[in-house]
């Protein structure tokens, strides 16, 4: 027989140390690790906790924002989930009782309460960010770019500061792109420019709110980069800046006033968290920041979190469904460690997952396959529409890539394959096999890309074949074959006016039901709160 060994006490408390702090920087968390069972047990238990009404005051609000999540993207990431985790290859004419469509829906999909908001603003039926973050904020329509204004350019004050000044709650900001972009800025700053980004990081570091974390500032140093760096005022405030992975991982209940800025940035210009798919082991999530968010402000003081999942407005505008997904999946990571915390209290917490808007016109559905979808081919893409334009396109323009050498790297980045490839042939699977009409499109598109950006004619036709921001051409045509092959549509690479589901769990979740509109949420926390 074999004698047991016992590793020395020592020995072990190392081992779990080192467990935890790699845990942290994998960007684990105990909702990360949990099943979907367990969740699902949790938003039920939590639900039932909160079926009477009566006398309701949340002590710690969660507020979740998808930017430029609607219905469509959430049915997305479920269909996606229920295609590959069922093995699940598209529709069959006659379906056996082991293959036939499931949805695993995002966990906040199961909410007991979801109600339905409308989005336009006070000048447009397709609201813009900043006027939708004010609408969500501030309770009031306004213009196209303004933040915590209202139309005639008068300030508003946000549901964040109402609850600081009024009520002595902590405030935590938290977003997956910049700190000083339209959905963070419309929670504290009051401004009629969105792109006042210099001056929206004086009103960030004046809010003297408690806790910001995730992406930097845009103009750290304002547009002609002669003014005091941002960094230098917030410290100056009295603002504790982390920006490593150790200073982050330290912070708690008794790190103060902090801003916590993500220690890898996707490029000098967006400055923000980079997209889920393109993250390498170790990088830090939205769901960090939230965690990070919950520890700084402290269970012994009532807060109020916004957590915006920014970055699935930025693939919605890119038209690029598989990253989109992943965006969703990060968001829901991140409101699934809120409801880990309610599930330690039940009775105090609310928990508020919505949209600022849909972006991209998303839907379920292309007339190429009819009523049939193929999620399964989505896989076949390796990084997003970013990093495929920042790391190929612009070599390939440099250089002056021959066409057929670049769809080498599309057919290994996202399955497409060119119908003259030798081993086209002789594919099990003709799915992404390309027709000479998509070949056209991809090659003129190609032309159109080894174009310096500047360069190019921007006309209508462009912003309507291509799109209206800067996304390369080449890339755009690649992710839309791709959904398309796989039965998914865009009709925009801008807003749409769709309503925005209003998800909700928790301390007074039922004043949520119905269709309203989105000034109607700040308006409802306040009820709950007893503000004005």
């Amino acid at each position: 027989m074999f004698k047991k060994r016992h590793l020395p006490l020592q020995l072990v408390a190392v081992c779990v140390a080192i467990f935890f702090c790699i845990s942290f920087i994998a960007g684990y968390s105990p909702t990360t690790a949990r099943s979907d069972n367990e969740t699902a047990y949790e938003i039920s238990s939590i639900a039932k906790t909160n079926a009477d009404p009566t006398g309701v005051n949340p002590k710690y609000i969660f507020l979740f924002i998808g930017d430029g999540m609607s219905f469509p993207q959430a049915t997305a990431l479920g269909h996606y989930n229920g295609t590959i985790d069922h093995n699940f290859v598209g529709t069959l004419a006659k379906p056996t009782r082991e293959n036939i469509p499931q949805a695993e829906m995002p966990s906040f999909v199961s909410f007991p309460v979801v109600g339905a908001a409308t989005t336009y603003d006070a000048s447009k039926f397709i609201t813009d960010s900043a006027s939708a973050a004010t609408a969500i904020a501030c309770s009031v329509k306004t213009l196209d770019g303004a933040l915590g204004v209202d139309p005639y350019n008068n300030r508003v004050a946000s549901i964040a500061e109402q609850l600081k000044s009024q009520a002595g709650y902590k405030i935590g900001i938290v977003t997956s792109v910049s700190l000083d972009h339209a959905t963070p800025a419309g929670f504290y700053a009051h401004l009629p420019n969105r792109n006042s980004f210099y001056e929206i990081g004086l009103d960030l570091i004046t809010s003297n709110f408690d806790f910001f974390g995730g992406g930097s500032f845009k103009q750290p140093t304002g547009k002609t980069n002669n003014q005091t760096h941002l960094i230098d005022l917030a410290k100056q405030a009295g603002y504790h800046v982390a920006n490593t992975y150790e200073d982050i991982k330290a912070l708690n209940s008794r790190s103060g006033k902090t801003i916590a800025i993500n220690p890898v940035l996707d490029n000098p210009g967006d400055v923000a968290i980079n997209y889920n798919i393109d993250r390498n082991y170790g990088d830090l999530a939205l769901a960090d920041y939230v965690q990070k968010a919950i520890d700084v402000l402290g269970e012994k003081n009532n807060f109020f979190i916004m957590a915006e999942g920014g970055k699935i407005d930025w693939s919605c505008h890119a038209n690029d469904a598989y990253t989109t997904i992943q965006e969703v999946k990060d968001l829901e990571r991140a409101v699934n460690v809120a409801v880990e915390f309610a599930r330690q209290h039940p009775k105090e917490t609310l928990i508020l997952v919505t949209g600022d808007h849909e972006t991209g016109g998303f839907t379920m559905g292309y007339n190429g396959t009819q009523y049939d979808t193929y999620l399964y081919l989505l896989q076949n893409q390796k990084l997003s529409f970013k990093k495929f334009a920042d790391e190929y396109v612009e070599q390939y323009r440099n250089n002056q890539v021959p066409f057929e050498t670049a769809m080498d790297d599309v057919k290994s980045l996202f399955g497409l394959v060119l119908p003259t490839d030798p081993e086209a042939a002789g594919l099990k699977d003709q799915s992404l096999v390309l027709t000479a009409r998509e070949v056209t499109q991809l090659r003129d598109a190609y032309a159109v890309s080894m174009i310096p950006y500047e360069q190019r004619h921007r006309d209508k036709e462009y912003k309507t074949t291509y799109s209206m921001y800067e996304h390369e051409p080449f890339q755009i045509v690649i992710t839309r074959i791709l959904n398309s092959r796989s039965g998914l549509g865009w009709t925009s690479t801008a807003h749409t006016g769709l309503p925005v589901a209003v998800y909700a769990l928790g301390t007074g979740q039922d004043i949520f039901n119905g269709f309203y509109d989105n000034t109607d949420i700040s308006k409802r926390i306040k009820a709950l709160v007893g503000l004005q």
